[in-house]
């Protein structure tokens, strides 16, 4: 009787807060975005715009050409997070630039690249020339909000939080700038401002509503010119997804791989099972390296491992896990360079490797971002193949919502309107199953059995709350709760026991809510 009763709370209490949630909306413009982040800045076609056009000699623009040519080297380096290289660069071309006797306007943009690349080197020592170049940076890049972006990022990293916050948000008032808004919060947040962190939160919201707003008067507008009026009882509601846009440079790399799965141990000889020790130590390295986004390292030392477990004659299926990890790494780059090679490594992964589903969603992502790059045929190509692979993904685990949103982006990128719809309305279903979903301790003395799959659900968090440790757990599923809050459920268990060892985990660990919830068939077990 006493179980009835805890039950029926536990049930009435989950309703409850389930209706809170009733009237919300999925976030699009900044539930994607991390406080603190940044993107290098070239716009090295507008370093001579605050130059005379009829005093520039032929010396100045021979200097300023050979200047720009180290700058974009420089900018290119940044983009790999080879600081200490970019500044080798940039340090090049301020010589050129000021052989070209450039004003200090012209020079904004290389100061202020060279204060990020200082701020972001780890040594210590280099903040005190981050400061000194930001320091020089004139009033004229006042007028861009991206370059002001990436001055705030500096300041704030050579410890002069107030500056940051002032030059935020004067950016805010000039634009709805979300990605500003989010690194504002997060400042306030961290000095211990929570009223300020509130505001700015609260500012951003309302934002949002009025883009979304906006939005819908600019269909209402278009649906009005386009369809004659008819008579209806009731207006239908227009849904047009965008999804969200595939990210290889996002992605959870996982380490758990065993490149010799495939090859039978005793049939080794001791000259290959060397190559093949120091492949796999390579690969270790390289798999570290990617996950802290250092590519150019991950690159080198996944090439290195693919070529000493060649070697070792490991079986080709063997090989997916560094051609496949090599493959993301040069995408992630950015380097145009990276692309051509990447489309060969990911052509000679074989069908093995999907059939996990971490694995078929990273490579999904790693086709789309090879095809999105891509002209004619061998765009369809990976494009259809990126599909595909989202689809496998979504086989495996059919909760898997960053998947299906994946999915929605690129069927948009495609023409594909109707799929987009209709797998949008599929991501819906899910998450509003996870979102309806309860545990419930004593689940064995229920008759849960084999055939269900368990998820540890690990609790709902903000914006700017969420632990780091919480993006690394396998199978990580996250729930748009409304658009402040973001619910966390890992894990794939096929006993309960397992899911049970795994929540007492996470539980010491300091996720002390965690809680089991099963699954079947991607439906929620009713109890």
């Amino acid at each position: 009787m006493l179980k009835r009763i805890l039950f029926s709370a536990l049930f009435i209490l989950f309703i409850f807060n389930n209706n809170l949630f009733a009237s919300s909306i999925d976030s699009s413009y900044f539930s994607h975005l991390k406080a603190y982040d940044w993107q290098p800045i070239s716009d090295v076609e507008k370093v001579l715009q605050y130059e005379k056009s009829k005093e520039l000699t032929k010396r100045t623009l021979d200097q300023s050409k050979l200047a720009d040519g180290h700058y974009v080297d420089g900018v290119k380096k940044m983009k790999t997070n080879d600081f200490s290289a970019a500044i080798k660069e940039f340090k090049a071309a301020m010589k050129r630039y000021k052989r070209a006797k450039l004003s200090d306007n012209a020079l904004n943009y290389i100061r202020t690249n060279m204060a990020l690349c200082y701020a972001f080197t780890g040594n210590k020592q280099d903040m005190v020339a981050a400061k000194r170049y930001i320091d020089l940076v004139t009033s004229k890049i006042e007028s861009d909000g991206n370059w002001m972006y990436n001055m705030a990022i500096v300041k704030n990293k050579t410890g002069d939080q107030l500056e940051a916050t002032k030059i935020l948000n004067t950016i805010i008032k000039k634009e709805d700038n979300f990605q500003a808004y989010v690194t504002l919060a997060a400042i306030y947040a961290e000095s211990g401002n929570d009223k300020e962190a509130e505001k700015v939160k609260n500012k951003m919201f309302k934002a949002e509503d009025k883009l979304n707003q906006q939005n819908s008067k600019n269909v209402s507008a278009k649906n009005s010119r386009s369809v004659k009026p008819k008579k209806t009882k009731k207006k239908k509601v227009v849904v047009n997804p965008r999804g969200k846009k595939p990210d290889v440079a996002n992605l959870n790399i996982t380490a758990k791989d065993d490149p010799l799965q495939f090859n039978k141990i005793e049939k080794i000889d001791d000259r290959s099972l060397i190559q093949i020790q120091q492949g796999i130590a390579e690969y270790n390295d390289g798999i570290t390296a990617l996950k802290n986004k250092n590519y150019k390292s991950a690159q080198n030392k996944l090439k290195e491992a693919e070529k000493r477990l060649k070697r070792g004659k490991i079986a080709e299926d063997g090989l997916n896990f560094s051609r496949g990890n090599l493959a993301i790494a040069l995408l992630a780059s950015g380097e145009k360079r990276g692309v051509g090679q990447a489309k060969r490594y990911l052509n000679n992964i074989t069908s093995k490797i999907y059939k996990d589903r971490d694995w078929a969603y990273n490579l999904a992502v790693a086709h789309y971002d090879f095809g999105s790059r891509s002209k004619g045929a061998t765009q369809k190509d990976f494009l259809e193949k990126s599909v595909k692979l989202f689809k496998t993904a979504i086989q495996m685990d059919k909760l898997f919502l960053t998947a299906y949103e994946n999915l929605v982006y690129v069927y948009k990128a495609m023409g594909e309107d109707g799929k987009a719809l209709s797998t949008y309305k599929a991501f819906v279903r899910s998450r509003d199953k996870l979102l309806n979903s309860f545990s419930k301790d004593e689940q064995t003395k229920l008759g849960m059995g084999v055939p269900y799959v368990f998820r540890v659900r690990l609790g709902t968090y903000g914006t700017f709350n969420a632990p780091v440790e919480l993006y690394d757990q396998d199978y990580l599923i996250t729930v748009p709760v409304n658009e402040k809050q973001t619910a966390f459920i890992a894990g794939m268990f096929y006993n309960l026991k397992d899911a049970q060892k795994y929540q007492k985990k996470m539980q010491k660990n300091g996720f002390e809510s965690a809680s089991i919830a099963a699954f079947k068939d991607g439906e929620i077990t009713e109890f």
